[in-house]
């Protein structure tokens, strides 16, 4: 059995996506690269809104103990990987698991299971996730070839979040991102693309745009925090987009990349 790194100490555990212990309220999940992780403040500071709302203590990993970090992270084998926080009632839990290779380029496909409502607002990534885990059984299901990631709309139809991912896309000059009020995670990717953005934005509740001129995923865990969409489906699995130039959105990455490198933390 593998192991975690439960409230200070080594013992069995399972870090695989979806599976979670008894109790377990909200979770983080960061990638480690070289030792490194980017940005990991900004993922503690929406865990930590979490257990506020819910009144939980904060342990010292939730409170960003760089030293704790690294404890764990050394007992847990110093390896590449990713890394997920999990808090629950009378623990908190770090466990690693391999990363896998991801595509640098992704399709969209929209799917048939509707983002549900938050718990609150702004949305908490709670464990155990069932409405996103079901809408990947969905696309599993769906057989698509790898670099596919599904699309959930809300109950009245709006875009609202991928499967792993949040989404951006680019029209009339400026980029939009789904509304709060659609059911998504408030994305730590999401927002640090926002912040690098040379484009407006704005936050939108609308159906699967049709003719944007450059669409995004952003997912923390992503080399660089994202990557290009190079087309779009609609439930019937019928493409409705294709991209035609990805100069722009390659260039929003590259600046996003930047960004999240500056603020990088080493556990090694």
């Amino acid at each position: 059995m593998t192991r975690v790194w439960r409230n200070g100490r080594l013992v069995p555990g399972d870090a695989t996506p979806g599976v979670f212990a008894e109790g377990a309220r909200l979770f983080e999940t960061v990638a480690v690269r070289g030792g490194k992780v980017e940005r990991l403040d900004d993922h503690l500071a929406r865990l930590r809104a979490g257990l506020d709302h819910l009144g939980l203590p904060r342990g010292p990993l939730a409170a960003g103990d760089l030293a704790e970090w690294r404890r764990a992270y050394a007992a847990l084998g110093g390896a590449d990987g990713i890394l997920r926080l999990v808090v629950g009632d009378g623990f908190e839990e770090l466990g690693i698991r391999p990363e896998l290779p991801s595509a640098e380029v992704f399709g969209l496909r929209t799917l048939r299971t509707r983002r549900d409502d938050p718990e609150w607002y702004p949305r908490p990534k709670s464990a155990p996730w069932a409405n996103s885990l079901a809408a990947t059984r969905e696309l599993r299901a769906l057989a698509v070839p790898a670099g596919i990631e599904g699309v959930q709309l809300d109950a009245r139809g709006r875009v609202s979040e991928a499967t792993r991912s949040s989404l951006a896309w680019l029209a009339d000059g400026r980029w939009h991102v789904p509304a709060a009020e659609t059911g998504r995670l408030p994305g730590t990717a999401l927002a640090q693309f926002v912040a690098t953005c040379l484009a407006p934005v704005a936050e939108v509740a609308v159906p699967p745009p049709r003719f944007p001129d450059a669409v995004v995923i952003l997912r923390s865990t992503l080399p660089g925090g994202g990557a290009p969409v190079v087309a779009w489906a609609d439930e019937e699995g019928r493409e409705h987009w294709q991209a035609t130039d990805l100069a722009v959105v390659r260039s929003a990455l590259a600046r996003l990349a930047a960004y999240r490198a500056q603020r990088s933390v080493s556990l090694a």
